[in-house]
């Protein structure tokens, strides 16, 4: 009985099926493992994980964990000698880093083989957690990382679309719904309260028709045409050719439903599969101009509600989007399976005589290929537009962070910092965006680095009176301040501390550059001898402005203007600025220059 009782043979079954909440059921059959006893241990930590609110929450993950159970049974049956009393017990640490170097070697590609590393240490940590006792105390340990091995890059992120693209497909998306409302609201309406009963007002009348589709639902073709009545001329053959037309008279298709599902991703960020989700009573507390959308996230914590605040109003916000769907799809719930009736995406299907939708039936992506071909939406290379969902809420989360100015607090809006970090900030979209940052950022750092020393007359006369002090402002020995405070270090727009130990040249050597980037530069003393060069500099940088386009004279000249307006000018008094203005005025300061020197030539 106790060797029974080892061998497991009545721990859990090796084969049965998974019930998940909304979705189909998944058959779990490992029946032919090789190592039955670690095979049924992983069996019921699957069954385990896929209880509602845990990991495991759709059929494609249940079989992903299905194989993940097949590549620890085929490891362990090479490996061990007796691979039918083989245990997740008995698992080393250096076992599970044979089986990473194993998942790299025969998986086809690293991002196949981490995902597989992932959740292999994702069951071994469950077991950990529900039994302790199960796992070697040495593996608890190994099981606070994944692998050895760095992650593997997984290419390139997925991008939002161009600004223009999104456009395009926002406006495809608003043009198909108002002729949704036309024809579903506005249309419909007139049409079904003008309408009788067609038993005894006749086939032939369209209003008739549309009344009966809105009392009954849909019917098919051949019930249509299977009609007959008394009255001469009132026979329903001129419906067969519009039996499309007829339901989508007074019921949505799947592209209006498609173009109400890509507008409203797109305005609000919803992650696609949880916009899928979304039921008829998914409005909660409006209030002033807002309202809740209550949505499930199965990524998080395996099924977890959430709510996002968003504006209600008119077709431009969320809770309008949300409302207007409910209002178009009101005929068709009426009449929609029992398992559709709480979906909010419903709509009528072609291929048969019912009204469905909801996760099960709803394939957004697919339908809006037709969608994009109708509105002929190319993407940026001009190609026919391919609407990938995921690329929808990098779009809305790429806007954001623009719209924001890169907060990216206010970007991690439903997930952490990291992933708000790396998954929707660092893209190629936002690229230019960071680096237009960096670049900003450099050049404030410059100008914060570059401190010109301006003295004002006052403070001028005080130093000329106290070398000690001027020496020490001005960062010179005692004799070099008071050859510039006397303007023997003069040059044409500043005073130089050293002009052989520039920083823009080699010391030891002649400054390089030209005078105007003087006022860039550290060595420069500003006093009011300099006063009306500066002022004839400014008139030159003036004319040169009127004269250039503005982004040439912003790269070429923006930052030393904004310098002598913001730090220079406002150091003195305005009875010095108008001398200096009038010295300026009088001796014509740059027709002294050489032409090679500045090329400005003299002032008109």
């Amino acid at each position: 009985m106790q060797q029974a009782a080892l061998a497991g043979e009545d721990i859990s079954p090796l084969a049965f099926r998974i019930e998940l909440p909304d979705r189909p059921s998944v058959l779990v059959d490992l029946t032919d493992a090789k190592c039955p006893l670690l095979a049924r241990e992983v069996a019921e930590t699957i069954r385990s994980m896929a209880r509602v609110g845990r990991r495991i929450a759709s059929p494609g993950t249940v079989q992903a964990y299905v194989q993940v159970a097949r590549n620890l049974d085929a490891f362990f049956a090479d490996r061990v000698e007796d691979p039918t009393t083989w245990t997740a017990g008995q698992i080393t640490p250096e076992d599970l880093s044979d089986f990473e170097t194993w998942l790299y070697e025969t998986m086809p590609t690293p991002r196949t083989s981490y995902a597989m590393l992932t959740q292999a240490v994702a069951v071994l940590r469950d077991i950990r957690d529900a039994r302790p006792e199960a796992l070697s105390p040495a593996l608890h340990d190994r099981l606070m990382f994944v692998g050895l091995r760095p992650r593997p890059h997984f290419g390139n992120p997925v991008d939002a679309y161009p600004p223009q693209v999104a456009a395009a497909l926002r406006d495809a998306c608003r043009s198909h719904i108002r002729e949704a409302v036309r024809r579903l609201a506005t249309e419909a309406d007139a049409s079904v309260a003008t309408g009788e009963d067609p038993l005894t007002g006749g086939w032939g009348r369209w209003e008739n028709v549309l009344w009966y589709l809105d009392r009954h639902g849909p019917i098919s073709r051949k019930e249509l045409m299977s009609h007959r009545t008394r009255r001469p001329g009132m026979g329903p053959q001129c419906w067969d050719g519009r039996h499309f037309e007829l339901h989508y008279g007074v019921f949505p298709s799947s592209e209006d439903m498609t173009a109400l599902y890509l507008l409203l991703i797109l305005t609000t960020g919803l992650e696609p599969e949880s916009a899928l989700e979304l039921s008829v009573d998914c409005l909660k507390n409006p209030t002033r101009g807002y309202v809740e959308i209550e949505y499930v996230k199965r990524r998080r914590h395996g099924k977890e509600v959430n709510r996002m605040r968003v504006r209600d109003g008119g077709l431009g916000t969320a809770g309008g989007l949300i409302r207007l769907a409910l209002r178009l799809t009101r005929r068709a719930r009426a009449h929609a399976w029992d398992d559709s009736k709480t979906a909010l995406w419903i709509y009528w299907h072609s291929n048969g005589v019912r009204i469905g939708g909801g996760v099960r039936h709803f394939r957004p992506r697919d339908i809006a290929v037709a969608f994009c071909e109708r509105h002929d939406l190319r993407d940026e290379d001009g190609e026919r537009l391919t609407v990938h969902l995921r690329r929808l809420r990098k779009t809305y989360k790429a806007e954001f962070y623009r719209i924001t100015k890169g907060q990216l607090p206010l970007l991690a809006r439903g997930h952490s910092m990291e992933v708000a970090a790396s998954h929707y900030a660092d893209i190629p979209a936002l690229r230019p965006l960071h680096e237009a940052a960096v670049a900003d950022g450099l050049s404030h750092a410059l100008q914060e680095a570059i401190q010109l020393r301006v003295i004002p007359p006052q403070r001028e006369g005080q130093l000329k009176q106290d070398t000690t002090a001027a020496a020490k402002e001005l960062d010179v020995a005692p004799g070099e301040a008071k050859k510039l405070l006397n303007g023997e270090m003069d040059l044409w727009l500043s005073s130089c501390r050293d002009f052989f130990n520039s920083p823009f040249g080699t010391t030891g050597q002649a400054c390089p550059v030209p005078f105007w980037s003087c006022l860039d530069c550290s060595n420069a003393v500003i006093t009011s001898r300099k006063l009306p060069a500066v002022l004839a500099y400014l008139d030159h940088l003036e004319d040169q402005r009127q004269a250039m386009p503005a982004g040439a004279f912003d790269l070429a000249h923006g930052r030393t203007r904004e310098r002598i307006l913001t730090q220079i000018l406002p150091a003195f008094p305005e009875p010095v600025l108008a001398e200096a203005r009038a010295i300026a005025e009088a001796t014509r300061p740059l027709e002294n220059l050489p032409p090679l020197l500045g090329g400005i030539g003299s002032r008109q």
